[in-house]
């Protein structure tokens, strides 16, 4: 595997392409849209250049995102933040480096949308119609991607590593290759390595499930039930719960009695607190299985109180960010090291600035795969990536333009209480 690094004034984390064809060269683009064409190419005649996507100029690089800073989801910020704070150290150190050896800055353009569709369909229009900008990176939630997917279609705008894994990014592929992709792993993968773990691991397991009282946790439950059928594992008891709900208590109580040993707790936010607090209040002894989203350690594990959490099962996919002992692990230092640099941005035990802190990874190797100044050539850079490393994360990238999701590979990590443990498993999409 290749490796190619960005250069900066000081030691900050980079994303580790795999593969960059040899030899590319690339000619300048000398403005926006009808302003740059071929004609703007090396007089040396190295290229021949169509016209730069609007965004896109020989000095700059404009992405935009929307994203939640305000409201109850605005913790969620962070992604949007700490991708600007990436990106700003590397406008700091000169740019960065395409291949037709021009250095471009990467200028992050964000506006809050307080986790409301309506407002990101708003917000995307401001930033494509008056920001111009070349690509949309890291706008949050399935509400928000499915909102402006006919848009962005429209336009031709690339709406890269959206903050969701739902199974809808992938039915927009479905007819043809969507201009959205999928940061995090999708959910239905999730459930298929989860459910392989456990039918391992956990032969003639009776199972029991909380979920969300909408399509997405019936999805959920469905893809469990479908993962289960002709195994020796059987879901015996099932309880949804409304997002208005106070809490989950009575919901576990009755799952807890159901005689279960393997509790799949597709509860997300305060609900995953309050029902490990639960379980752990009522003596439940059953391993607990629980979703991505809920596996932070800072905000939802711990604050269940000791012991509630230990031993919980989930998919791996980003490194412990909360764990110490990492210390010395290159891709964790950098994290650390950058986080600290950016004290009053950054939070170094915050799960959605990691989410950032890859999410800008993965743009800065889309942009460093560039083969022209195109948002076509970006969206295929971003869906070819082969082997890319991130630093956060204890799995290679490798994408392709039939599945819009950066991770196909997931690990299985076990929380011991205080972090997490990865162990041997691996799954892949397919």
């Amino acid at each position: 595997m290749s490796t190619l690094r960005s250069t900066r004034n000081r030691a900050l984390p980079i994303a580790l392409v795999g593969t960059l064809a040899a030899g590319l060269i690339l000619s300048g683009c000398a403005g926006r849209g009808d302003d740059a064409t071929a004609d703007t190419a090396p007089a040396d005649g190295a290229a021949a250049w169509a016209a730069c996507s609007p965004g896109f100029t020989d000095t700059t690089v404009t992405i935009g995102t929307s994203i939640p800073l305000s409201g109850p989801a605005a913790t969620y910020g962070a992604i949007a933040q700490t991708m600007k704070a990436y990106f700003d150290d590397i406008n700091a150190a000169g740019g960065l480096e395409f291949a037709d050896g021009n250095k471009r800055e990467v200028t992050i353009e964000i506006i809050d949308d307080g986790y409301d569709p309506a407002k990101t369909a708003t917000n995307v229009r401001t930033l494509v119609e008056q920001s111009e900008v070349f690509a949309l990176a890291g706008v949050l939630g399935t509400g928000a991607a499915i909102s402006v997917a006919p848009y962005v279609e429209e336009q031709g705008v690339p709406n890269l590593f959206t903050g969701t894994g739902s199974d809808a990014i992938l039915t927009l592929h479905e007819e043809q290759p969507s201009l959205t992709t999928g940061f995090m792993p999708q959910y239905g993968f999730e459930v298929k390595a989860l459910s392989e773990y456990l039918i391992e691991n956990y032969p003639g397991a009776k199972a029991a499930i909380l979920y969300q009282n909408d399509d997405f946790g019936e999805s959920i439950r469905a893809g469990f039930e479908t993962a289960f059928e002709g195994t020796d594992i059987e879901i015996v008891a099932a309880e949804p719960y409304e997002l208005t709900s106070a809490t989950v208590d009575s919901q576990v109580t009755n799952l807890a009695a159901s005689g279960a040993d393997v509790f799949l707790n597709w509860a997300v936010g305060a609900f995953a607190t309050q029902s490990l607090k639960k379980k752990l209040e009522l003596g439940w002894d059953a391993t607990t299985v629980i979703n991505a989203p809920a596996a932070d350690a800072t905000f939802f594990l711990k604050p269940a109180g000791p012991g509630a959490a230990d031993g919980v099962v989930s998919i791996a996919y980003t490194k412990d960010i909360t764990d110490a002992s990492l210390a010395g692990d290159a891709g964790f230092d950098a994290w650390t090291e950058f986080a600290a640099a950016h004290p009053d941005e950054v939070n170094a035990l915050s799960a959605p600035a990691a989410a950032g802190y890859q999410t800008a990874q993965l743009l800065e190797a889309a942009l460093l795969g560039l083969e022209d100044c195109t948002r076509e050539a970006l969206l295929e850079s971003a869906s070819s990536f082969d082997a890319v490393e991130l630093d956060l994360s204890p799995v290679s990238i490798t994408t392709t333009a039939d599945y819009p999701f950066a991770f196909r590979e997931l690990g299985i990590q076990i929380f011991n209480g205080d972090n997490w443990d990865l162990t041997e498993d691996t799954y892949t999409v397919g």
